[in-house]
């Protein structure tokens, strides 16, 4: 009871323990409660301020631009070259100014008012017409603090965007912005820009961007004129220009009212941006947040301590089991110095010790029983008795066999036994999700057998999806890629052994296919013979004949193409490969090179490569035939310059339906007969069963396409349909829309 006691112990305060993070972590959480929110509220004043700087200087930085502009402006210029009053001329320039500003005036939502103070003529210019100084003072402008002479005075100073303040005696207060223009004909301030804006619009910005009601957002100028959304608070009242400075500053800390002052300088003009910000709104909701703290904690400790307590129960309870079992047939009591784990870990070392060499035999005998069944199964055809007893389960109706063989050498034992090694349990792992499978080495290679309930060949699909799978991984995992067999789908546990064998036989596909994975299914429909027409075999001596390598290249590809695509047998790839070889000797002979046959190295028909090598192999060869037939053709006959001209020529405008040997005669300033003559000397060929072979061959192309008869005729330089079924028939043996079939 006692040692019992020390380990329900050890695991309650194990989970106290683990309780004790959070519970912690929730009082700082707690103490760090008022910085943060202070530190946001900081953030927050900071954000709000770059936003009123942003707007109103984006105002200011217009409102200036306005002044600017009016100020070069021709009508403003000529307008304030008048002397005392303005004449009869100068009437069509006010009325062009008058429009401008109406213009302005309109477009502007921000600007109240925008004026031309004449100072030659006292006159003013506004958006409601051209008046006298003193009656536009009278009508918009007057004021006790600022009287008309004084308004007159300021009117005639020289300003570059200064901002001038103005209660109206009418009620409301407007800030006007001035800008003096210079004439520069004798240099005095004729005139000055005067653009107003009321307090109100800039007063209605402020208080819609607050974010607290108790807050305050204002602008202080130079001379302490101030601009706020709470023009009645008693901090606002006590802040100077000079006294601010940009940053967030705590005032008053100690006294009645506290509260945090956040300053922005404007960029555009001589103002400060401020908001003020009682530090009791900010403490309001760390409080809230601290109660919720507060609650928070005293709800987790609670619960904690309850969950630590059920959950050490709960998981003491099976220990209790495990002794009170272990105890019926343990041999001893547990000493003084042990508790109870490591009376348990004693008591089952020294079961298991007993039992492992029994397991471990009956183990080694039932997997070698079982791997001489499977042997039998894929060698010899089954007798019918049940494989259940053997631990072979292949309850489905259907089976299929894939052999794997490793890419280590043979003579490498321990690399090749450690890719079977790897192959059989990375395999039957990935097999597990899809199907059941039995696994064996069976001598260099390791076969698989899947277990699968249908013959559809929607599973060979996903065993294909598998084997890619399991290729990239023992790639990249283990840096070997092994090569994979797969018979055919077969019924019943007889299908088993036919299906060995046919993944037995496609070994010798191997590298006629240039891959590391064949399906029988792929496979098993090749047909036993080749197609390789007397035509294609012509036009590859022809072109060896003349040096053409790209033709003869072009052609023998087409060849293998047609007979390459998956759908030759092995013997049937070495009887075309005797036929390549026989049309490679026929050309160079034709071409003079008569010694071919025992100075090139050709192809061994008896040991095959991937079918790609061969390709690659047989063109070398072409090339190499067509440049020694081009040095033998220089040595023994003239230069062959114009019939490449002349083949040129019918290459670019085969498509001319017109194009035959009078035309081409005429292009090169010759008659037709002695351009016969001269490309049948230099070609051995006939011109006009040139360009019919031309037209043929893109003709051809374009059915490769699938374009259709009537349109490759008229494509190819053929006057109808007719023709063209005719000519090509007579070159190809078959008929365009026969050969349009095999596409």
């Amino acid at each position: 009871m006692k040692n019992r006691s020390k380990v329900y112990l050890k695991l309650f305060l194990s989970y106290v323990g683990i309780l004790s993070v959070p519970i912690l972590l929730g009082f700082v959480i707690y103490g760090y409660t008022f910085t943060s929110v202070r530190r946001q509220a900081e953030e927050l004043n900071t954000s709000l301020l770059m936003m009123v700087q942003r707007d109103m200087d984006k105002e200011i930085d217009n409102i200036q631009k306005i002044s600017a502009r009016m100020a070069l402006d021709a009508n403003v210029q000529l307008a304030s070259r008048a002397k005392k009053d303005f004449s009869s001329d100068d009437q069509l320039t006010l009325y062009h100014l008058f429009n401008d500003l109406q213009t302005i005036a309109m477009s502007e939502e921000f600007i109240e008012d925008i004026f031309v103070y004449f100072n030659n003529t006292q006159k003013v210019s506004c958006i409601n017409g051209t008046m006298s100084s003193d009656m536009y003072y009278n009508l918009y402008y007057k004021s006790d603090e600022f009287p008309f002479e004084k308004f007159k005075d300021y009117m005639s100073r020289f300003h570059y965007n200064d901002v001038l303040s103005i209660h109206k005696k009418s009620g409301g207060d407007v800030l006007v912005f001035t800008m003096t223009i210079l004439y520069s004909a004798i240099g005095e301030r004729s005139a000055t820009i005067g653009i107003a804006v009321d307090y109100n619009s800039i007063k209605q910005r402020l208080v819609s961007m607050k974010w607290a009601d108790g807050m305050n957002v204002m602008i202080i100028d130079k001379d302490n004129m101030q601009i706020s959304a709470d023009p009645e608070s008693e901090e606002c009242q006590k802040l100077t220009y000079d006294g601010l400075t940009s940053g967030n500053h705590l005032v008053n800390e100690k006294g009645e009212k506290p509260c945090i002052i956040s300053v922005l300088e404007s960029n555009k003009t001589a103002w400060k941006y401020v908001t003020v910000t009682p530090t009791s709104l900010i403490d309001e909701e760390a409080k809230e947040i601290q109660r919720i703290a507060v609650l928070g904690l005293f709800l987790c400790v609670i619960t904690g301590f309850t969950i630590s307590g059920y959950m050490t129960r709960k998981n003491y309870n099976p220990v209790k089991m495990l002794l009170e079992t272990m105890k019926n047939h343990g041999s001893r009591e547990i000493e003084a110095n042990e508790n109870e784990y490591q009376w348990l870990n004693n008591q089952i070392n020294l079961f298991f010790q007993k039992q492992v060499n029994t397991e471990r035999l009956l183990t080694s005998n039932r997997k070698s029983l079982k791997n001489y069944y499977l042997i039998q199964l894929l060698q010899d055809y089954y007798d019918g008795r049940p494989m259940e007893p053997y631990g072979i389960q292949l309850e489905l109706g259907y089976n299929v066999v894939i052999l794997f063989e490793p890419d280590a050498r043979k003579e490498d034992i321990e690399e090749n036994a450690l890719q079977k090694f790897v192959i059989t349990n990375v395999f039957k792992e990935m097999c597990l999700n899809c199907f059941y499978v039995e696994m064996l080495e069976i001598g260099e290679r390791v076969a698989a057998i899947v277990n699968l309930p249908t013959g559809e060949n929607q599973h060979i699909q996903v065993l294909k999806e598998l084997f890619e799978n399991f290729q990239q991984l023992t790639e990249d995992s283990f840096g070997f890629v092994s090569r994979i067999f797969t018979g055919s789908i077969c019924r019943g546990m007889a299908g088993i052994h036919l299906s060995y064998q046919q993944a037995y036989d496609m070994e010798e596909y191997l590298n006629l296919l240039d891959t590391t994975l064949i399906i029988y299914d792929e496979v098993k429909n090749i047909h036993p013979e080749y197609d390789y027409p007397a035509e294609l075999e012509e036009k590859i001596i022809n072109a060896i004949k003349t040096g053409d390598s790209r033709q003869a290249v072009q052609t023998m590809r087409q060849v293998f193409d047609m007979n390459l695509g998956g759908q030759v047998s092995a013997n049937i790839f070495r009887c075309l490969i005797y036929d390549m070889i026989g049309t490679l000797l026929k050309g160079a002979n034709s071409g003079g090179y008569r010694e071919a046959a025992r100075e090139l190295d050709l192809p061994d028909q008896k040991v095959l490569g991937p079918a790609e090598e061969v390709k690659n192999q047989f063109e070398l060869l072409l090339d190499h035939i067509c440049e020694k037939v081009t040095e033998i053709q220089k040595e023994t006959s003239q230069d062959k310059t114009l019939s490449k001209n002349i083949q040129k020529f019918i290459q670019e405008n085969y498509m001319n339906p017109d194009l035959n040997i009078s035309i081409t005669s005429q292009h090169f300033d010759m008659t037709p007969a002695y351009l016969s003559s001269i490309y049948k000397r230099q070609t051995c060929g006939s011109l006009l069963n040139y360009i019919n072979t031309v037209r043929i061959e893109h003709a051809e192309q374009f059915l490769e396409e699938g374009i259709s008869v009537v349109e490759v005729a008229e494509r190819t330089g053929f006057r109808d349909s007719g023709t063209f079924i005719r000519a090509f028939k007579k070159k190809k043996g078959i008929t365009p829309g026969q050969l349009k079939k095999k596409f």
